[in-house]
């Protein structure tokens, strides 16, 4: 051999050692940093070859430009300089590098060749003679290149090394795969987290600027954003506001300016773009950027930045809704914005919209009780106090001047003479006067003084921190001149009177407000008798217990009692026959208030003469002479329940009741004494009327919030959706409004299956539907049953009404089993954890007229909707299609639990070394009242919180008296019970336990609980740390990680949470029916990751013999499934021990997967021999497991030759083209020989 020979002898053997360490590196190290692991494999390249410069590039899926990665040797700043493409028509792209990433096919190219002129004279002082390059494609459509160099005069990189180079460059690829991966499971945990923080934080309620610092330090601070900047559409000048910006990046995106709301540039940034289009915008910094893009300066530390527009209104409300502002997302990685991150982000925008919703609901809906606060304080025509806010301001200032030592003085003030003006020109003009009358109050009293307006010509005057009686003369000496002023009405001039009774407080004379001012309406009638005689306009009441004889008035000072029974029953015969001219007179002026006709117009004919009559016995009610205040009190606030429960306002009871007032005083006010006097008893029991209406409305308004406080817990505190639904209707039915609610969703068919109800009303509707007397409920347009609210909701994403079963024709086909069960209107709430995407339907049945339309009403619907579509986001409710559970089901199922009907079952689990059972699992069953047995699958979803807790103590008691039974039979064995993930926080399940566990002979290390994966997502230290995984871990027992590999699995929790098995999800394993080379595989890295991990693995869900046989030489410590026994009553299991025969695995497999299985251990086992010729002689020409089962299976020669050639080719190693192609002929022969026997 010449020197030369010699020379790549030595190369190709060093490029050999040097790919064998790369391969070790990648396989050993596959979570280390991409760029990192590049690095390090171009030095070792560089450096074990001796070659002057490796470097490794990369494309990007979106361009052709090539970006070096990583470079070494001692020409690694030639690479740095280079610009290189795949794009051929590009002065970059048409060199070695460009053909290679173009033709995928690796080639050596001298320095000297054509396709080098470009670079040859950078590369001459160098010395480079030769290069070697290959590329591979990536899963998202990028490409990575390998290059590498040889010295000029040193043995040159010839084509015998391409196979080695392409192999090599596949590895990276496979492993920037593998990365990009994990990095991005990793990143999206993040990001879930993140978007569960935010979730958990808007069912607090905050206001908009805490939702966008929500959402800025969630996925900046938990999901690690390099930045997230948020802004507001409310900025000043034309731009976006800056509400929030945190991370890494944050300084250097405070540094550019703010985005415009608007703009006609051709460089629109994102945020500004998201916000004009209403879409998210999502940008790769560095990428084809546009010019004058601001954030472009970012692509040196940013990848990439995405915008999503927030909405306060749902996509269902216009179609020209605008944004209320933009979140924007800096991300390190180019890559970050895929299809599952978009969908994530997208979920938070909408999240955080309907928290900005509901904000604004709740926005509106304080205003709106701070205007009905100031109406139910305020008299709508004068803006003066009205009756309420003048006994609120009578107990301050009486008390006030009990502690100074003062007086106040009370006068009762009525107007003289304005009902015949009212006659002659009309209310409108009587109006005008009473505003300019009560503008004159206000200008000429002290600060000290207070007035209001009680009604129709009736007005108070207090005057407080009065030293002395004395001073009256001059304050009331400013108010008659300003009354005796003319009051000019348009071209008209009026003069108004006025008789004014004044009661005086002091510390002698101790009395209530309320006694006041019955004194100075007796002094008020005294001065108006004497209207005609009298010296001045005003009076003084004498105090209590005094009588003046001279008053022609015997005015009573209670409304009720013997006196007022006396007055009364001289009048009642005679006005109760004008009182149903009154009623109609009352009913004629109702009708023609806009807000009340309203309502009126959804009563039938027949409920409309039923209300007259009730009106007419309410008055009839008022004139009783022996009523009393507590009984009048008691209906009147049952009176306003009823009227708030029909949607009428506050401010139309008041004015309903001042213009039955004006009527009364009209058709009742004689001229005798007598009359007046009962008059006045019944006026003032008419204001007391209208007192206690409106406080017993405002108690049902306050428990209205103290039920959305319930529902906003219920909210975030339910572990599942049947949780949720279950505890929001039995809240709502607690309400005065609500007779009955119910939860469902529509089948394949369309009708509505109800999950969760409260209420009898609607149990009762149920189960005349079950036995066919009542239609059901559909959502489908076009029939009678799918009209309804409940219908339309569905359809529409909108809530809809009832406002009463016995006029809405649509509710025809319900109306009679309704009524006849007290619902007379309902409101149907499509919940829609996407916005226009109904997922579940809330209706909720009123015995009261309306539907739930007045304004305190729809506040308070609305806001149920907006806590519970943001509840649902968080828990994932089941979608349409999925299997429904009826409540009636649900609930025999629940009751169940706690008795025998449950009956533990019991599955042995194999020790698979030798065969020997080492415990039984016990599995839940439930026996229905049918007869039939209900596997957990069926029943666990129907069961909260406080069932799955008695479903525990129930199975683990049962398990240990069967471990119990087996023992003394003889068979000491361990005993598994599953324990829901809430276990974790829950210590009720660590007390049940302890308790069960002291009353038992079991080892507590006997006992293992296997954890279920819960949909919730809980911080892991939290958990780790938490009184429910202490108390539990304190007891000794064992914990089990179960279905490892499916659902929320984390190897996150699977390394923070001490577990001390694992088992591997049985929908895993069954995947080798369709995929039995990749299923092998996911389970053996499973496996090894268990180990690593000092944990023990169980492969669950072994249904056949070739899976036992698989999991074994695959070196699973234990097996389980129906292929061993299928779970069994605790009867049964002494018997099948004692015939049981499970010998342990000796030779080789007897099954084609177990030969794919072993054939895998021998790949792996070859992989980690060093790399030296004799131990891949030793490992190929020594025995294996797929030899062993083709020579006793005698399968014919085409398999037996494929893995004769194989073995041969194994000679060179693993990393020999020849061997790899081999390799994967066979194992193509092999996976086609399984699924031939699995479908024979």
């Amino acid at each position: 051999m010449n020197n030369q020979e010699q020379a790549r002898a030595e190369l190709r053997e060093r490029f050999y050692r040097s790919v064998a360490e790369t391969l070790a590196l990648l396989h050993a190290q596959p979570d280390r940093d991409r760029e990192g692991v590049m690095q390090t494999i171009a030095g070792i390249l560089a450096s074990t070859m001796d070659l002057p410069l490796v470097w490794i590039g990369r494309r990007e899926p979106v361009g052709d430009a090539v970006q070096v990665l990583a470079a070494a040797g001692p020409a690694a700043a030639y690479a740095t300089a280079l610009k290189l493409s795949a794009d051929a028509s590009m002065p970059g792209g048409r060199g070695p590098v460009g053909i290679v990433l173009r033709q995928e096919q690796a080639r050596t190219t001298p320095i000297d060749a054509p396709e080098f002129q470009p670079w040859r004279e950078a590369a001459q002082p160098w010395g480079f003679g030769s290069c070697i390059a290959a590329a591979s494609r990536t899963r998202d459509q990028g490409q990575l290149v390998l290059v590498a160099y040889s010295a000029d005069g040193g043995p040159s990189l010839s084509g015998e090394l391409l196979d080695w180079e392409q192999r090599l460059v596949d590895e990276l690829a496979r492993f920037w795969d593998h990365h990009l991966l994990l990095q991005r499971s990793l990143r999206m945990s993040r990001y879930r987290d993140a978007q569960r923080t935010i979730q958990r934080a808007l069912l607090e309620q905050p206001d908009p600027e805490a939702v966008y610092r929500t959402l800025a330090q969630a996925l900046a601070g938990i999901a690690g954003a390099a930045a997230v900047d948020v802004f507001a559409a409310d900025g000043d000048d034309g731009l976006l506001r800056r509400v929030a910006l945190v991370g890494p990046l944050a300084e250097a995106m405070l540094a550019l300016p703010l985005p415009p709301l608007r703009t006609d540039a051709g460089a629109v940034p994102a945020p500004t773009l998201a916000f004009m289009q209403g879409t998210p915008v999502i940008r790769r910094l560095g990428v084809a950027p546009a010019e004058g893009d601001v954030y472009e300066g970012l692509s040196a530390r940013a990848g990439a930045l995405g915008c999503w527009p927030l909405f306060s209104a749902p996509n269902d409300t216009t179609a020209n809704r605008a944004p209320v502002g933009v979140f924007a997302v800096a991300t390190v990685e180019p890559d970050a914005f895929d299809d599952e991150m978009c969908r994530l982000l997208d979920e938070i925008a909408e999240a955080a919209g309907l928290a900005l919703k509901q904000h604004a609901q709740r926005d509106a809906l304080l205003q709106e009780q701070q205007r009905q606060t100031y109406l139910a304080l305020h008299d709508d025509l004068t803006g003066l106090p009205n009756r309420r806010a003048l006994d609120q301001y009578l107990d301050k200032v009486l008390a006030q001047a009990r502690r100074q030592s003062r007086q106040v003085a009370v006068g009762l003030l009525d107007l003289d003479d304005l009902k015949p003006i009212n006659d002659l020109r009309g209310h409108a003009v009587g109006d005008r006067i009473l505003v300019e009358v009560a503008n004159r109050f206000q200008q000429v009293l002290r600060a000290s003084d207070y007035a209001a307006r009680l009604g129709g010509d009736e007005f108070v005057l207090v005057f407080g921190d009065l030293e002395d009686e004395s001073e009256l003369d001059e304050l009331l000496g400013r108010v008659d001149a300003a009354l005796r002023r003319a009051i000019r009405i348009d071209d008209a001039v009026f003069s108004v009177g006025a008789s004014l009774g004044i009661a005086m407080y002091s510390s002698q004379t101790i009395a209530t407000g309320e006694q006041l001012l019955r004194r100075a309406d007796q002094a008020m009638y005294q001065v108006k008798a004497r209207k005609r005689s009298r010296s001045r306009w005003w009076g003084m009441a004498l105090p209590e217990g005094q009588r003046d004889h001279t008053v022609e008035l015997d005015v009573v000072a209670s409304p009720y009692g013997d006196h007022a029974g006396i007055l009364l029953q001289a009048c009642r015969e005679t006005w109760e026959r004008q009182l149903p001219a009154v009623v109609e007179q009352f009913h004629a002026g109702l009708g023609l208030h806009e807000g009340i006709a309203r309502l009126l117009d959804v009563l039938p004919a027949a409920d409309l003469e039923i209300l007259k009559i009730r009106v007419l016995q309410h008055l009839q009610f008022l004139l009783r002479p022996d009523l009393d205040m507590d009984t009048h009190r008691t209906r009147a606030s049952r009176t306003g329940l009823f009227h708030a429960g029909c949607g009428l306002e506050e401010v139309w009871l008041l004015e309903a009741i001042e213009q039955l007032r004006d009527i009364l005083a009209v058709q009742l006010g004689g001229s005798g004494p007598n009359d007046r006097r009962a008059l006045a008893i019944l006026l003032q029991r008419l204001g007391m009327e209208r007192q206690w209406q409106l406080e017993s409305m405002r108690e049902l308004q306050r428990r209205r919030v103290a039920l959305l406080a319930r529902v906003n817990a219920l909210a975030w505190s339910a572990e599942n959706y049947l949780e949720l639904i279950q505890g929001v209707v039995d809240a709502l039915v607690s309400h005065r409004e609500i007779a009955a609610c119910a939860v469902g969703r529509p089948d394949t068919s369309g009708e509505l299956t109800y999950e969760a109800v409260a209420g009898v009303a609607f149990a009762e509707y149920l189960h005349a539907l079950g036995t066919g007397k009542a239609m059901p409920i559909r959502v489908q347009a076009g029939s009678q049953d799918g009209e309804g609210p409940s219908g339309r909701a569905w359809r529409s994403a909108t809530i809809q009404r009832c406002t009463h079963y016995g006029s809405d024709p649509s509710m025809l086909g319900w109306r009679d089993i309704a009524l006849s069960l007290g619902v007379v209107s309902n409101v149907a709430i499509p919940l829609s954890p996407v916005p226009a995407t109904p997922a579940v339907l809330l209706t909720l049945y009123s015995p009261y007229a309306g539907g739930f339309q007045g304004e305190d009403q729809q506040a308070f619907v609305g806001q149920i909707k907006s806590v519970l579509d943001l509840a649902l986001a968080r828990l994932a409710p089941p979608r349409q299609g999925t299997e429904l559970l009826p409540f009636f089901v649900r609930e025999r199922w629940r009751a169940r639990v706690a008795t025998d009907a449950l009956q533990m079952h019991y599955q042995p689990l194999i020790r698979l070394a030798d065969g020997s059972i080492s415990e039984f699992e016990a599995l839940a069953r439930l026996r229905d009242d049918s007869g039939e047995l209900l596997s957990p699958a069926r029943f666990l979803p129907a069961l909260g919180a406080d069932d799955l807790l008695a479903l525990f103590g129930q199975g683990v008691r049962q398990a240990l008296a069967c471990r119990e039974a087996l023992l003394q039979a003889g068979h000491p064995l361990d005993m598994s019970v599953n324990v829901p993930a809430a276990a974790l926080e829950d210590v009720r399940y660590a007390g049940v336990l302890s308790g069960l566990l002291s009353g038992s002979s079991c080892p507590p290390p006997s006992l293992l609980l296997e954890i279920l994966e819960s949909p919730i997502g809980t911080e892991h230290d939290v958990v780790l740390h938490g009184p429910g995984m202490q108390s539990l871990r304190a007891l000794g027992i064992r914990l089990v990680e179960d279905d490892l590999g499916a659902g929320y699995s984390s190897l996150i929790r699977l390394r923070q949470w001490p577990f001390d098995r694992i088992k591997i999800d049985q929908a895993i394993v069954l995947q080798a029916r369709q995929d039995p080379l990749g299923t092998l595989r996911f389970i053996r890295q499973l496996i090894r990751i268990g180990h690593d991990l000092q944990l023990e693995v169980v492969v669950e869900g072994l249904e056949s013999a070739d899976l036992f046989e698989a999991a074994a030489i695959l070196g699973a410590d234990f097996g389980q499934g129906y292929a061993l026994a299928r779970p069994m009553p605790a009867d049964a299991l002494a018997n099948w021990l004692v015939g049981h025969r499970h010998p342990p695995r000796r030779g080789g497999p007897r099954t084609g997967l177990g030969a794919l299985a072993g054939e895998l251990r021998w790949e792996e086992q070859f992989v980690a021999l060093p790399p030296e010729p004799a131990f891949w002689a030793r490992h190929a020409e020594g025995d294996c497991d797929p030899g062993e089962y083709l020579h006793g299976a005698n399968l014919g020669t085409a398999l037996n030759a494929s893995h004769q050639a194989m073995h041969e080719a194994a000679l060179a190693g693993p990393l020999d083209p020849v061997y790899r192609r081999r390799r994967e002929t066979f194992l193509a022969l092999l996976v086609e020989h399984v699924l031939e026997r699995e479908g024979g």
